[in-house]
């Protein structure tokens, strides 16, 4: 568990490194509007709280999945570097799935929105996660234990799967002809993040836009993106609306339709 969490801040300073350089050189040295001080600041504040978050549940997590381990007879030894390089492809499968289902059910849209409703795409966007969604989308892990992957191994991968993805929000890289094909990449990823055209169903893709390629959700950037949501948040610069304003909504249907049901079984049942 130490050796996985050292991989997690390693990960962190390198992310927060390069967000603070292309911060700067936004804000104040192009003035491009990439950045602004709210944005940036509820991007940060959202971060911290995802950070503190992953620590407990990435550890709960870690003990949940061990029993899966246990059950199947596959193992691979990692001892070798495409063991690595196999796991890396079924993860990277694995969590196209995850995000696909993130865009088209409701309970798991209402924790991943927050990595949406922000007008804007750069590296601090990138950092603004869900604090409840690893507790949802972990079961998309279990496949890859299933097939014999260790999950401390597993979750030392994570942060160097994740951020590839984390990169891929700059706004100051075009398009790269080769990669492009291949993975997923900046231009790529700018078209996840548009509004307009309802685009925030296509490249869902991790590190590898080829599973978007394979399974008929790939677009290219053809113009330049409008970001966020349709309708945008209320309360933009309130990180706690933003993380939990779709859960109050579902919350409140839910108890909606159970009194509703009630009241309707209480009018039916004879006196």
């Amino acid at each position: 568990m130490t050796d996985m969490h050292q991989v997690m801040w390693v990960a962190v300073g390198v992310m927060m490194g390069v967000f603070a350089i292309e911060c700067v050189v936004s804000l104040f040295i192009r003035r491009d509007g990439h950045y602004t001080y709210w944005d940036t600041f509820v991007n940060l504040a959202i971060a911290l709280g995802y950070m503190i978050a992953s620590l407990a549940i990435g550890a709960l997590i870690t003990i949940m999945l061990m029993p899966f381990y246990e059950l199947t007879p596959l193992r691979w030894s990692m001892n070798h570097w495409w063991h690595w390089l196999v796991m890396f492809v079924v993860n990277d499968f694995f969590f196209y799935w995850s995000h696909r289902a993130s865009h088209k059910l409701g309970f798991m849209w209402a924790s991943h929105a927050v990595h949406h409703n922000s007008d804007r795409l750069n590296l601090s966007t990138g950092m603004r996660n869900s604090w409840v969604g690893a507790a949802i989308d972990w079961v998309f892990f279990i496949p890859v234990i299933l097939l014999g992957f260790h999950p401390i191994m597993l979750f030392a991968l994570v942060p160097l799967a994740s951020g590839w993805d984390y990169m891929c929000h700059t706004p100051y890289v075009g398009k790269l002809p080769v990669l492009d094909w291949i993975f997923n990449t900046p231009s790529n990823h700018r078209v996840h993040h548009e509004r307009a055209s309802g685009y925030t169903y296509k490249n869902l893709g991790g590190a590898l836009i080829i599973w978007d390629r394979l399974f008929g959700t790939y677009e290219a950037q053809t113009k330049p993106m409008v970001y966020g949501v349709e309708p945008m948040p209320a309360r933009p610069r309130n990180p706690f609306y933003l993380e939990l304003y779709l859960w109050g909504g579902i919350l409140r249907d839910a108890f909606l339709a159970l009194r509703n049901r009630r009241v309707a079984q209480v009018t039916l049942t004879p006196e």
